[in-house]
């Protein structure tokens, strides 16, 4: 699969999205290639069969660690049912969403997880988090979880802020309609 890596900075998210959500689809090489970054990572290289798929679409001369946000958020779609592109739905919103088929207390946890000071950032914790909004059939923004770990090293303490607002929002929100039924 070949294709032209885009430039626009504002639509790179969403076009990687749909082009891994299409390769993921329709080519089961692709899935099993992109699946091969769910497990560790040695050195903290992402797994050679991924670059097929994602280094055409990385940004001229991006750092390493952003790159990590492309590789992670391509394996993560690998593994999930559900998506909602364009939704702008956050991991803290979903997570939220999730406590109503869940423990709140299981979400909160992973929550907690997520947004807990690492020099690494929270991707150790993604796939947990994951599998809890998927597990509930909450969609999740996967561009907007890529632009939110393009830039964790730069803004991480006000993305990790976002999530957690975004979940106590959107668990408050349940309360208040639960209190009007």
């Amino acid at each position: 699969m070949t294709t032209t890596a885009p430039t626009s900075r504002r639509t790179r998210a969403a076009k990687f999205v749909d082009h891994i959500a299409h390769a993921i689809a329709t080519d089961p090489a692709a899935h099993r290639a992109l699946a091969s970054g769910l497990g560790p990572w040695p050195n903290q290289q992402p797994p050679s069969p991924m670059h097929q798929y994602v280094a055409p679409w990385l940004p001229p001369d991006l750092h390493p660690r952003r790159q990590r946000a492309y590789y992670t958020v391509a394996a993560l779609m690998s593994s999930a049912n559900r998506s909602g592109t364009g939704s702008r739905t956050s991991i803290g919103t979903a997570l939220g969403h999730a406590s109503t088929h869940m423990s709140p207390a299981t979400t909160k946890h992973q929550l907690n997880r997520l947004v807990r000071p690492n020099p690494n950032g929270p991707y150790q914790d993604l796939r947990g988090a994951i599998r809890l909004t998927d597990n509930a059939g909450v969609p999740l923004d996967w561009a907007r979880l890529l632009a939110e770990l393009d830039s964790w090293y730069f803004d991480g303490p006000r993305t990790c802020t976002t999530w957690q607002q975004d979940y106590f929002r959107t668990i408050a929100r349940h309360e208040r309609s639960d209190d009007h039924d």
